[in-house]
């Protein structure tokens, strides 16, 4: 009988684990309040408002190839795992197959994230929409700061 063991040291365990650290790092809160290593000791100006409409939205980030090829892989093991000759190989490339579209499938939705939009009137009489994650609440009227990149890049904080 054979031993249903991953080929050249593999575990599914491992693979589990791999695939359970790696998929989340695509996920960070694009909040306020968050600042990513790349927006640290940049200079911001800072322009003052109000709030006039808050609407709650959804953000998808653009996919990434790491689910489908770990989804993939995973799958590939797995499908080595049954038949023998031209069997197995079908098993394999099956397996590929639909682990690559469930990592796909997987990893979309780990890259949606529910924010908001801020329509924000400034003290200069300008209008301003912003999107960004929902790590603080806001309501219309709050009393706002605007902090805005030389990217362009800005963020909506409470003052």
């Amino acid at each position: 009988m054979r031993h249903l063991l991953p080929p050249q040291g593999f575990s599914l365990l491992s693979i589990v684990l791999i695939t359970a650290l790696i998929l989340p790092a695509g996920c960070a809160s694009r909040g306020g309040r968050t600042y990513g290593d790349a927006e640290v000791r940049k200079v911001q100006t800072v322009q003052y408002g109000t709030v006039l409409d808050v609407t709650e939205v959804m953000v998808e980030e653009d996919p990434s190839f790491i689910g489908p090829a770990i989804g993939g892989a995973t799958g590939g093991v797995l499908g080595s795992l049954l038949g023998r000759g031209t069997g197995r190989t079908l098993f394999i490339i099956g397996g590929a197959a639909l682990g690559a579209l469930m990592g796909a499938a997987g990893e979309a939705g780990m890259r949606r994230y529910p924010a908001v939009q801020l329509t924000v009137e400034l003290e200069n009489g300008q209008t301003l929409v912003v999107v960004q994650g929902n790590d603080e609440v806001f309501v219309k009227g709050d009393p706002v700061r605007l902090l805005q990149s030389g990217d362009g890049s800005a963020r909506v904080q409470h003052r």
